[in-house]
């Protein structure tokens, strides 16, 4: 299979737009999408070699960026234009950066990246730049000695709004996976907790917080010879004890099982990995914590596949879904994912159109039969004016549509607008609160005079 190295965001809207953000030549751009349409695009920010794009619970958009000049910046679409400003700058020329991440709570933002010096390439700084709605805040979370081309961290936040990562790092000259824990009520993290069998090589760790109190990671280890996939579970994930359960093992054996990630359905957790140049997924149902069979992902391998993350808890039907990372396929301006979607395999695809061209000819050959008797009398029945009434009616039906589509943008529009005058009207609401709480605990008789004047 092949893979693109470009990270889209999606976002599926309640009004049945598709935002899309992805990146072209450094420049991040926004589509968006309906009925196998694209209404708009929109280029947000330039000379990005890295980025990550959030969503709140009013509906707005964030998006952190870092340039290859070294400026980390963020922007968030309001007034239906994208305000963007700078954070911080860092020496690009002597440093790298990967894995960007973004998280918005309750208007409090959280940026996660992994930071190292080129000249120990090796050694991964992972920094936590955290705005809590008065000032911007920096700390570094952990070190990570890590290989070449590996993801340096993934990371999740759960119903509490806490923040979990796991990652993985060189111990002993073995890679170990380390898990670590930011707690919201305290803005602190958790020293970093070993997680794997200290006596194996382990890599490719990934979470997922799931809607209910569990946290899922799973990895690859190398294990009799082979990589395999290993699962580990938490159900209780806003204690403060490490209630995790035993390390389950998911693929079968001696089967090369490599880079799993998680996604959830409902109430089903689904663990995708890549198994001999193939799709596996095996999935548990977090109520009765039944699992079913690992099986293979039907589709056309030689498809081309791009990473994507979906914003917000919709996929098409689906309603409560949550997808930090998956693969998919881009056609006819939709997305079609691997594990969620019926991807037609290339075999089938081709059968299909066989089909379909067997039928056509067969219905020709038909036609043809025909006497020329009842062909003659079968165009004398026809009413004459047919065509010219089909064509004005199909033509009627698609003025209707453009203007349905046109009313849904403008409702669309609307209601986005209302949801920013929403935001803004908490946002004045915190500020005099915050002015007011000021005036009070000054020694000054400023609040007083200010009371008489409205009395």
């Amino acid at each position: 299979m092949e893979f693109s190295s470009n990270q889209q965001y999606v976002h599926y809207s309640q009004s049945g737009f598709i935002y899309c953000f992805y990146i072209v030549e450094k420049t991040v751009y926004i589509d968006t999408i309906k009925n196998g349409k694209i209404y708009s695009t929109v280029k947000i920010t330039e000379n990005v070699t890295n980025y990550s794009v959030a969503i709140d619970a009013f509906g707005i958009f964030y998006l952190v960026s870092i340039s290859s000049s070294g400026d980390l910046k963020y922007c968030v679409y309001k007034n239906n234009k994208w305000d963007c400003r700078y954070l911080t700058k860092y020496d690009a020329k002597s440093y790298r950066f990967k894995n960007l991440r973004i998280f918005v709570v309750n208007q409090k933002i959280h940026i996660l990246v992994a930071i190292s010096n080129i000249v120990n390439s090796e050694l991964w700084t992972l920094k936590h730049h955290y705005w809590n709605k008065h000032t911007w805040i920096n700390k570094k979370v952990c070190d990570m000695v890590i290989e070449k081309y590996d993801v340096p961290f993934h990371a999740d936040i759960d119903p509490y709004n806490n923040i979990h990562i796991v990652f993985k790092s060189l111990s002993n000259k073995k890679f170990q996976v380390y898990y670590c824990k930011y707690s919201i009520a305290y803005n602190t993290w958790s020293i970093p907790l070993r997680i794997s069998n200290v006596s194996k090589d382990n890599s490719h760790p990934f979470i997922l917080c799931d809607n209910q109190t569990g946290a899922h990671i799973v990895w690859s280890s190398f294990y009799k010879n082979n990589l395999e996939i290993f699962y580990l579970y938490n159900s209780k994930i806003n204690s403060s004890k490490n209630d995790w359960s035993e390390i389950k093992q998911l693929s079968n054996e001696r089967t090369n099982s490599t880079h799993p990630f998680i996604y959830q359905v409902n109430n089903d957790i689904n663990i995708l990995w890549r198994q001999n140049n193939k799709y596996f997924k095996k999935s548990i149902n977090i109520l009765n914590t039944t699992w079913s069979e690992s099986s293979e992902i039907q589709f056309d391998y030689a498809m081309k596949l791009s990473p994507i993350s979906l914003i917000g808890n919709t996929y098409k039907s689906l309603t409560k879904v949550k997808i930090l990372t998956n693969y998919s396929l881009f056609l006819n301006h939709d997305f079609l994912m691997v594990g969620l979607d019926h991807i037609l395999p290339k075999d089938d695809f081709t059968s299909k159109i066989d089909k379909d061209l067997s039928a056509l000819q067969s219905s020709k050959e038909k036609d043809e039969n025909i006497p020329i008797t009842k062909k003659s009398e079968l165009e004398e029945n026809t009413i004459p004016d047919t065509n010219h009434a089909f064509l004005k009616l199909l033509n009627t039906i698609q003025n209707i549509q453009t203007k349905q589509e046109d009313i849904n943008t403008l409702l669309n529009n609307l209601k986005k607008q209302q949801e920013i005058n929403v935001w803004k009207t908490d946002e004045l609401t915190q500020l005099c609160s915050d002015i007011n709480d000021h005036l009070k605990n000054t020694n000054n008789r400023l609040f007083p005079k200010i009371k008489n004047l409205f009395k």
